[in-house]
């Protein structure tokens, strides 16, 4: 967290400073690695991390992109892209952890984006999750299963 602020900060006095105007894009970034629990209690919260490289030091995490696709939730990193050619070649593995509060009670399927391959179509790390009943709540109860750490 104290990493996430710093950069936030660094960004914000970075471009407070200059003179002239900063130029950026977002873009995202592959999940090389990613771990999640072998299984999740229905209503109970979990740490998911995934790793990531980044490029450069004119990649800045931005956010986690958590999106649902039915009982799928594609997962990738946002990055803040400063538009710069001093940027410093970097390739450090990098790793954040977001939690995911289990309110189905069917699988949930993680597709952790890995870029695209030649075709421009998207490539995922697949990884499926089952849950156990603990409770006789259903599945459509609630729709906020992701939260920020």
């Amino acid at each position: 967290m104290k990493k996430i602020f710093f950069a936030i900060f660094s960004l914000i006095l970075f471009i407070s400073c200059s003179d002239d105007e900063v130029n950026f894009h977002y873009e995202l970034l592959p999940v090389t690695e990613a771990v999640v629990p072998e299984a999740f209690d229905y209503g109970k919260i979990y740490n998911v991390t995934v790793k990531y490289i980044r490029p450069d030091d004119c990649y800045i995490y931005s956010d986690i992109l958590y999106e649902y696709d039915f009982d799928a939730r594609n997962v990738a990193v946002i990055s803040t892209v400063i538009e710069d050619n001093d940027c410093e070649v970097l390739e450090v593995e990098n790793e954040l952890t977001f939690r995911v509060q289990a309110l189905q009670t069917s699988p949930y399927i993680f597709k952790f984006w890995q870029g695209d391959d030649e075709n421009g179509d998207p490539v995922y790390l697949i990884v499926e999750v089952p849950v156990n009943r603990n409770s006789n709540k259903t599945a459509n109860e609630s729709k906020n299963t992701h939260t920020k750490m």
